[in-house]
């Protein structure tokens, strides 16, 4: 049996779920023996996990050099790590991105860059407009309390628009 620290994306499956691999460590070696192919059965079974793409994604940052790996070998593993930009830079959260994956390093990484830019994109709007509509925008979307001239740049741009009403409001005619 072979016993390890658990990977944060096992820890976070939902209680009472179980990957095809569970108990089954011995599959997942390159030094298994046996009349069947190990690795082929092994990545059958990754075939049909759930967290496939994460249990991957952690044996590339890892760097691990033995077993099977979301579906992975070694050799398959190093392919891609060699071709993967590296997790917390944009270019890694791009690749994610486009592959539909999810990588908490990356998603992090990638909301404080944008973080970053919407603060000095405001700290922008307020030195070259000293209040605008864009400013009260990014103060809200940044969960920033709204400064007097944004909020009055706002008032200001919506003071001329007819009112609608509330949709939930109108009658049915």
């Amino acid at each position: 049996m072979i016993y390890a620290a658990i990977p944060e994306f096992l820890a976070a499956l939902p209680a009472g779920t179980r990957t095809p691999c569970h108990g089954r460590g011995d599959l997942f070696t390159t030094t298994a023996t046996g009349d069947d192919d190990p690795t082929a059965y092994a990545k059958a079974l990754c075939a049909a996990c759930p967290i496939r793409q994460a249990c991957a994604d952690h044996a590339i940052r890892r760097g691990e050099s033995d077993g099977i790996w979301g579906g992975l070998t070694p050799a398959e593993r190093a392919k891609l790590a060699r071709r993967r930009p590296p997790c917390g830079t944009d270019a890694g959260w791009r690749s994610h991105f486009l592959r539909g994956e999810s990588c908490l390093t990356c998603r992090e990484a990638h909301a404080e860059r944008a973080r970053d830019q919407r603060l000095k994109r405001l700290a922008h709007e307020h030195a070259e407009h000293g209040g605008s509509l864009t400013g009260y925008r990014l103060e809200r979307l940044l969960g920033l309390p709204t400064c007097v001239r944004c909020r009055a740049a706002r008032q200001e741009y919506y003071a001329d628009r007819p009112s609608s009403g509330k949709w939930y409001r109108r009658t049915a005619a």
